[in-house]
């Protein structure tokens, strides 16, 4: 339904820009060609932005900053497909930027439309679901605040039933259905420690001749990774604590971005590659580019390019020492190079090789891997998806020297909320604050 809704606003764009630009309705035959690509391709487009998943239908900045970012993408893509087929001449510019304007404004009032309705009838509505709370311990406190600050206002704690509460007002189990029936209670909520099996069996029992809905809240917060999905395989109800949030299509659509991006990129850069190419065979003898094992995604080995910073040397085997300030193996070129972060851009080919992601978790040594995934709890969570040229953690000032297990584990967080939270949005705007954070001190 939210996408049917987008489309329609994009329809109403495509028409206005029109009239404004010529006057009438009265479309020609590669216009009508026009709005029929357009329809379809931000029918593909905008919903593998995540804007219609549903847990964003209270975020109103996080769901529109996704519809725009899609919208920008689509209108992208409609540009490179006239490219490519040599027809932008057979259309007005001056239109198409009215519909791409229009399309945009449209799409945030819709949204903002949309969202002042639902507060409306929410603040409004005396449709509220009665709750009753069956449990006790961290588990059931966590479940009742988060009951009690619901943003939506849908829920109505009436009664909580158990042994393990603090405070009054709690009844015996064994008044359950008793309660449920006199006091109308649509649903009942059961948020029991794993350890409490017999309160568990204890309600259940007792709720066996009611038609209440009941709902289990299982205590998973100690085991909290990434997604914890629900999922059905066989009849049987699984629980994925440590699959990636993105769906199928968000993952084509990062793909895509990817591909295109590090093609535009290189294309760019190509001449700043050859100068820093001849500056780093005049600093010192031996290649261009420096070749090192790392982890991808799903844990596998691959050869990351960088440029070459430092003279030839060797290393103990099985270790890696990180560079450090004033570190003699640095060539002068290759200090600049390190504070700037230019020596990364060989990575734009792990990239078109699809080996890498622009955004993503930095990928470690291997031996740095080895060393920390025993020692930090979910370390090995980042390479759920592909590693990155630059990321959420190394903006937010995390890059550079990991010499310290804290360092190492405020850098992790920042990758793992990354993944929980990734948008096509997010990932444009980490690009757009990477080359401030390239001139960070922490990099040697």
């Amino acid at each position: 339904m939210r996408n049917l809704q987008t489309q329609f606003v994009i329809f109403l764009a495509f028409l206005l820009a029109f009239f404004i630009r010529f006057g009438s309705l009265q479309l020609s035959t590669i216009y009508v060609i026009a709005l029929l690509i357009g329809l379809l391709t931000t029918a593909v487009i905008l919903p593998a932005t995540g804007a219609f998943r549903h847990e964003f239908r209270w975020d109103f900045l996080r769901k529109t900053r996704r519809l725009i970012a899609g919208w920008a993408l689509a209108v992208t893509a409609l540009v490179t497909m006239a490219a490519m087929f040599k027809v932008t001449s057979d259309y007005s510019r001056i239109w198409f930027a009215y519909w791409v304007l229009l399309g945009s404004v449209g799409l945030f009032c819709s949204q903002l439309i949309e969202h002042a309705w639902q507060v409306h009838r929410r603040k409004y509505s005396k449709a509220t679901r009665r709750i009753v709370l069956v449990g006790g311990g961290s588990n059931g406190q966590r479940v009742e605040q988060r009951i009690s600050s619901d943003p939506n206002g849908e829920l109505q704690l009436v009664a909580r039933f158990g042994d393990d509460w603090s405070g009054e007002k709690v009844y015996p189990v064994d008044k359950l259905a008793e309660f449920v029936a006199s006091e109308h209670i649509n649903e009942v909520w059961l948020a029991v420690p794993w350890d409490d099996r017999h309160l568990l069996e204890s309600a259940l029992q007792v709720l066996n001749e009611s038609v209440v809905d009941v709902n289990v809240i299982p205590d998973l917060y100690e085991y909290r990774l990434l997604n914890q999905g629900i999922v059905e395989w066989g009849g049987l109800p699984v629980i994925n604590l440590s699959g990636t949030p993105m769906t199928g299509t968000e993952l084509r659509l990062k793909a895509l971005f990817d591909r295109v991006g590090s093609f535009v990129f290189l294309l760019l850069v190509s001449p700043i590659f050859l100068i820093l190419a001849v500056l780093i065979k005049l600093s010192s003898p031996g290649p261009v580019l420096f070749h090192q094992k790392r982890h991808g995604v799903g844990g596998d080995a691959i050869d990351i390019l960088k440029f070459r910073t430092m003279k030839l040397h060797t290393e103990p085997e099985g270790e890696v020492i990180q560079a450090s300030r004033d570190d003699d193996r640095i060539t002068k070129v290759g200090q600049f190079l390190r504070r700037s972060s230019l020596d990364e851009l060989p990575q734009l080919i792990n990239v078109l090789r699809g080996e890498m992601s622009l955004v993503g978790p930095r990928p470690h040594a291997v031996e740095h891997n080895d060393s920390f995934k025993s020692r930090i709890p979910k370390y090995m969570l980042r390479h759920k998806v592909k590693p990155g040229i630059t990321g959420w953690a190394q903006v937010n000032g995390y890059r550079g020297i990991t010499d310290t297990e804290e360092k190492m584990t405020l850098r992790i967080e920042h990758d793992l909320w990354y993944i929980q939270n990734w948008s096509l949005w997010l990932d444009i705007k980490i690009l757009l604050q990477t080359p401030l954070a390239m001139i960070h001190r922490n990099a040697f």
